[in-house]
Formats: C-alpha cells, structure tokens, sequence
C-alpha cells in the first residue's frame, strides 16, 4: 500500500471524526488540532517547502490546553493521544504538500476543522 493511502487511512480511522473508543470529548478536535499544529511546525523545521512560523508552536499549545480543560480523563491520556498523533500529522502534511489527494484532502478538512473550534475557545480564539 501506498504510504499516502496507509496514512489517509490511519487518520481516517481515528479523525477528523470523535475519536472512537474512548468517549473523552478532549481528543477530538482539541487535541487533534494540537497534534496538528505540532506535527506543522515538525514539518516546517525539517522541509524545504514550508518555513517555519514562529506562532505555530503556541497554536498547538493552546489546542493543547484547551484539551487540558476539557479532558473527562487525566491530561496525561491527552498528552499522549498528541504525542502519537504528532507523528501521523507531519506524514500527512508531507505527503499533502507532495501532492497526495487523499491527504491533502484530509489535511483541508482537518484545517478547517480547527479554525472552526479553535474560534469557539477562549485560549484559541484570535483577539481583534
């Protein structure tokens, strides 16, 4: 199988849907979008197609606070929903930005996914 379509079908699997399983509101889309925002800024550091841009880190940290409070679990469950999702995100982001449709699509949808959450949250609302 691909390396695209092994990803897209991993991230599939767990999002951008709730993650399955575990029932803890935290993972999706907050800790999703932590995970996101990292594995972009994992990706910039180590790519010649994207420079990194320095708000990235505290977008994800932000993600990653507000799955903090909204955790029905310990935030280390959180933390390491992130870290193994970290991972699975620079891939995407790799194989969007090296034309990949299925992830590229996937990546798209999980984009917007975080905009849209992200402007409903107190830490990850962007201030006029």
């Amino acid at each position: 199988m691909k390396a695209a379509a092994a990803t897209a079908l991993a991230l599939a699997a767990i999002g951008p849907f709730p993650a399955s399983g575990s029932g803890d509101p935290a993972l999706y889309p907050a800790a999703q979008c932590a995970a996101f925002w990292f594995g972009w800024d994992d990706f910039a550091r180590r790519s010649t197609l994207l420079d990194p841009t320095p708000g990235d880190p505290a977008r994800a940290e932000a993600f990653a606070r507000v799955a903090h409070r909204l955790t029905t679990g310990s935030p280390e469950a959180v933390d390491a929903f992130i870290a193994d999702q970290r991972g699975m995100m620079m891939q995407m982001i790799d194989e969007a930005t090296c034309g990949a449709g299925e992830s590229r699509s996937l990546m798209e949808r999980l984009m917007q996914t975080c905009e849209d959450f992200g402007a409903t949250q107190p830490e990850t609302a962007r201030q006029p």
